[in-house]
């Protein structure tokens, strides 16, 4: 497919790594409409790496397997292992893979391997196991150190010592990935707990829990059920903090966005819920002991200064370090590339216009089945100017209110650690801090930082 093979070449130019938002909100839907990418092998590392394909023996397993990235033609039997994970509920959701497309989406900036059981030195048979390394896409920055790792496996190679060898295999790749990862995190459904165990036998550490993170299937064949997941987390390396200056990423930005508007990735973003009304916006409120209404609107994303404005507030708290970062929207055009497909909306002063702060839903990167419609990611940010007599607390409650319009059950958000005040009014609307995600985000005022992840839950969800 034109999209993916456009976007893998500009990588392998600048080896920078778009938003998280970009990779599951932008190129859904072009993915599944235009089929797979029209090459042969798919890796995401820059270049095939060297050594491939290769036959070990695995060392705490004792198999001896062969490995090599996964290939256009091992699609059908990639997906079959996938949809046997998912039948097995072994740490695949229902819904999680509808097809190879969403696999590669997933780690569209990495790469898959193919693991095969060693069948009398040839090549070829059924697939084993899959190894899936990518950049994170939690990490708030064009150019993490933090790696997102995956192994999934055929039933009979379900068991521990394969878990932890195919594992290992995966840190050694991420290694090798050019941005020379420092760690990983993986997530695992609660349920799998002779996963769970295997990996903290490896030093990988629980750091975050994610409510109804999946479908999983359960044994006896009845309905499906939501499943917490949990994210772990292992460092192999120090952080690297030798970061690429503002112009670099400014032009590495610049290289992404020509690419996505010559591919259908733009025309995918057409179709943008920032279009979509929501129901009950335009909204007035006022705040305690004030007479001056305040407006609660969308953002009307057929005016270029609008947009301009938005991204300004978005540019400012980055460079200000206060919640963002510089590296996370390095351009106007490609934060708009970004987020043009979520519900951007403003706050201002209904006599004066004045904005006094901006907000966002967004589909989540946190959740694992592709079809939820009640689970959104959201942002907000208050204008300096703003930041005082209760606006904090008070925006807040209404963004949670809003998110009810769109059909939110389960929001996610998550803050630096440094950012005190935003956990302090989180946590008073009742959010949840459901743990953290260590070295996601990069300011030159803090080096790398780890971000608290927060969930609030406005009420229970079906499982249908």
């Amino acid at each position: 497919m034109a999209t993916r093979r456009a976007i893998c070449s500009v990588w392998q130019k600048c080896h920078h790594l778009l938003s998280p938002n970009c990779i599951r909100n932008r190129l859904d839907t072009t993915i599944h409409r235009s089929g797979y990418p029209a090459r042969r092998n798919v890796s995401g590392f820059g270049k095939p790496l060297i050594g491939l394909p290769v036959t070990t023996r695995l060392k705490l397993s004792g198999e001896t397997v062969v490995v090599e990235e996964l290939k256009e033609e091992d699609f059908t039997e990639a997906f079959r292992l996938l949809e046997g994970a998912a039948k097995r509920g072994d740490n695949v959701g229902v819904d999680e893979y509808r097809n190879v497309g969403d696999l590669l989406e997933d780690f569209c900036f990495g790469s898959v391997f193919a693991v095969r059981r060693h069948r009398g030195g040839h090549h070829g048979g059924t697939i084993d196991a899959l190894l899936m390394v990518g950049p994170c896409l939690a990490s708030r920055t064009i150019r993490p150190c933090l790696a997102s790792a995956q192994v999934v496996t055929s039933e009979g190679f379900a068991r521990e010592p394969l878990w932890r060898d195919f594992f290992e295999m995966a840190i050694g790749f991420a290694k090798r990935h050019p941005f020379g990862f420092s760690a990983c995190v993986t997530e695992v459904f609660i349920h799998c707990i002779e996963r769970v165990t295997a990996l903290r036998k490896d030093a990988f550490l629980i750091c975050a829990t994610v409510p109804k993170a999946g479908k999983v299937a359960r044994r006896n064949g009845a309905s499906p059920v939501h499943m917490h997941g949990y994210l772990m987390y292992k460092e192999f390396g120090p952080a690297d903090n030798q970061r690429p200056t503002l112009p670099e990423l400014v032009e590495f930005s610049r290289e992404f966005s020509k690419i996505l508007e010559k591919t259908k990735a733009a025309a995918a973003a057409s179709e943008s819920t920032s279009w979509t009304p929501i129901p009950g916006l335009p909204a007035e409120h006022l705040l305690p002991g004030s007479s001056n209404p305040l407006v609660l609107r969308q953002l009307n994303a057929a005016q270029p200064e609008e947009i301009s404005r938005y991204y300004g507030f978005y540019r400012l708290a980055g460079e200000e370090s206060d919640g963002f970062s510089v590296e996370e929207f390095p351009t106007q055009e490609l934060f708009w590339q970004l987020f043009q497909s979520n519900y951007n909306l403003v706050f201002e002063e209904k006599h004066s216009g004045k904005w006094m702060a901006v907000m966002y839903f967004a589909r989540s990167l946190f959740v694992r089945n592709r079809d939820s419609t009640d689970v959104y990611d959201a942002g907000l940010i208050i204008a300096r100017e703003f930041r005082n007599a209760g606006f904090g607390t008070r925006a807040l409650e209404i963004l949670l209110s809003t998110g009810r319009g769109i059909g939110c059950n389960l929001l996610f958000s998550d803050a630096p650690i440094y950012h005190i005040g935003s956990i302090a009014i989180s946590l008073k609307q009742g959010c949840v801090i459901s743990g953290s995600i260590p070295r996601a985000i990069y300011s030159p005022a803090h080096g790398w930082s780890d971000v608290l992840l927060f969930n609030f839950t406005d009420h229970k969800s079906s499982d249908q």
